[in-house]
C-alpha cells in the first residue's frame, strides 16, 4: 500500500463506495511514491459535490515544498474549455455568432504570411474568409497547431498581441470544416474575435486580448474560482507548482515556470488554478442550475457539450512542423469535439477510461493535467500534476485511463 499522505480526504456518499475511492487515490499515491510524478492534486465529485480529494507529493522538487490544497497549478490546455465559455458569453450577449466568419472581427486572418501560405494546394480561394468561430473552437478551422513564429516570439518574450498577428497569418492546411487538427491558432482567433466584440468592435491588431482577459476574469469570479487566474499575481509565486521536464528548464520563456510565461495570459493554455476551483467550474456541466445561471446559460452549456465537428484526423504529412502533438499518432476516422471540450464518443484507449459514457467531455493539459465530466452519471474528475505529458509518463502505460477507470468504477 502507498504511503499514508496527510492530504487525503474521502467524503464518500452520493452512490460512491468509500473503499473504492481510497483505492483510486492510492493509484496516484503510488505514482508519487514511485517517482512517476513529483506531486499531484486530485478532486473527485458527482453532480458538483465533492466525494474525495487528495494533495500528494511535492510542488517544487528542488525545495521540497509540499503539495497542499492551496497549491496552484499550471493546467495548460485545460484552459481551452474556459476560453470557449468566454466566447459563449459573447454569443449570449448577441455580440457574435458561432457561424460568423472570424475575418469580420479579425481581418488580419486575410493577410497570410505570403501567397504560398494562403492555403494548401487545391483549396478554394475563399477558404480563409469562411473560417468560423465554431470551427475554431472545435478544431476544424484548417488552421495549424501553432504559427511558424511561435517559438521565436517566445524566445524574444514578445507580448500576446504579436502572437495574434502571427497566428492569424498561419496557413490553412485543409478546407475549413472538413477535418480535424488540434489548433492553438484557432483558439486564439476565437478569443481575439470575442474580445474585440466585447470591447466594442474591431481595433488595431491585438486589442481584443485585454477585453478577453477581463471577461475571463469575470467568468472565474462568477464560478467562484478565487484561486484561479490567467495572469497569476506575484504574491502566488510560493503557491505555484513547478512543472518538470518542460524541455526548457531555466530558460526565460519556459512554459509554466517563467515569469514571462505567467505574464502572457494565453487563451490556449495560460490558466493557473486549483483542483477545488476546477471542481467548482465543472459544476457548470452537470445538473447545477445555480452554477449554470451565473456562468453560462443552459443553451450555451448544451452547445459546448454537443458534437460540433467529427471529421477525420489530418494525414501525418500535413503541417508536421506546425502541430501541437505528434504528427505520427494513429490517424482516426472520426474525431468528435464540442466547443472547447473533446467528446469521448466512440474513441478507444481514451484518457477518461473504459467505463465512462460516450457523452463524456474531457481535456488534457501539457503540464500533466486532466479533467472530465460524464453527464450520464454526473461523475467528475480533476487530476493536476507537475510533470509534462511530453515526458511520456502517460504513454508507457495508460495511467490516465486506469485512474479514470478506478474513479468511474467506484460509483
Amino acid at each position: 500500500m502507498a504511503r499514508n499522505w496527510s492530504g487525503v480526504r474521502i467524503d464518500g456518499g452520493l452512490g460512491f463506495n468509500a473503499d473504492a475511492l481510497r483505492w483510486a487515490i492510492a493509484i496516484v499515491e503510488r505514482w508519487v511514491g514511485d517517482g512517476v510524478v513529483p506531486g499531484a492534486g486530485v478532486w473527485i465529485g458527482r453532480a458538483g459535490e465533492r466525494v474525495a480529494e487528495a494533495y500528494i507529493g511535492v510542488a517544487d522538487p528542488t525545495s521540497g515544498r509540499p503539495v497542499t490544497r492551496e497549491t496552484v497549478w499550471s493546467v495548460a490546455s485545460v484552459t481551452k474549455p474556459l476560453t470557449a465559455a468566454v466566447v459563449m458569453r459573447a454569443v449570449q450577449l448577441g455580440l457574435v455568432s458561432l457561424d460568423e466568419p472570424i475575418s469580420r472581427l479579425v481581418p488580419e486572418l486575410m493577410r497570410p504570411r505570403s501567397e504560398a501560405h494562403t492555403s494548401a494546394p487545391g483549396m478554394s480561394s475563399s477558404a480563409r474568409a469562411s473560417v468560423t468561430i465554431r470551427q475554431c473552437l472545435a478544431h476544424s478551422s484548417g488552421l495549424p497547431g501553432f504559427g511558424a513564429e511561435n517559438m521565436d516570439l517566445r524566445r524574444a518574450r514578445r507580448p500576446l498581441a504579436e502572437f495574434v498577428t502571427a497566428f492569424a497569418r498561419a496557413p490553412l492546411v485543409f478546407e475549413p470544416g472538413t477535418a480535424h487538427l488540434y489548433s492553438n491558432c484557432g483558439i486564439l482567433m476565437a478569443a481575439e474575435a470575442a474580445g474585440r466584440a466585447l470591447g466594442g468592435g474591431p481595433g488595431p491588431d491585438g486589442t481584443g486580448i485585454d477585453a478577453f482577459r477581463d471577461e475571463f476574469a469575470a467568468l472565474l469570479s462568477d464560478a467562484g474560482m478565487r484561486s484561479s487566474a490567467l495572469l497569476p499575481p506575484e504574491a502566488w509565486s510560493e503557491r505555484i507548482a513547478t512543472v518538470v521536464d518542460t524541455g526548457q528548464s531555466g530558460e526565460p520563456f519556459e512554459m509554466a515556470n517563467s515569469a514571462y510565461y505567467r505574464s502572457l495570459g494565453i487563451p490556449w493554455g495560460g490558466l493557473f488554478t486549483t483542483p477545488r476551483d476546477l471542481g467548482r467550474w465543472l459544476r457548470t456541466f452537470v445538473d447545477a442550475p445555480v452554477a449554470v445561471t451565473r456562468v453560462l446559460t443552459a443553451a450555451s452549456v448544451r452547445q459546448m457539450m454537443s458534437v460540433q465537428s467529427d471529421g477525420p484526423d489530418t494525414a501525418a504529412e500535413i503541417a508536421p512542423q506546425l502541430r501541437d502533438g505528434a504528427a505520427d499518432a494513429p490517424r482516426r476516422s472520426r474525431v468528435e469535439w464540442g466547443l472547447g471540450w473533446e467528446i469521448k464518443g466512440a474513441k478507444r484507449a481514451h484518457p477518461s477510461g473504459d467505463l465512462t459514457s460516450p457523452r463524456t467531455i474531457c481535456h488534457l493539459g501539457a503540464s500533466g493535467t486532466m479533467v472530465w465530466v460524464d453527464p450520464s452519471t454526473g461523475v467528475q474528475l480533476v487530476l493536476l500534476t507537475n510533470r509534462t505529458l511530453a515526458s511520456g509518463w502517460t504513454r508507457d502505460r495508460h495511467r490516465l485511463a486506469m485512474l479514470s477507470n478506478a474513479v468511474a468504477g467506484a460509483l
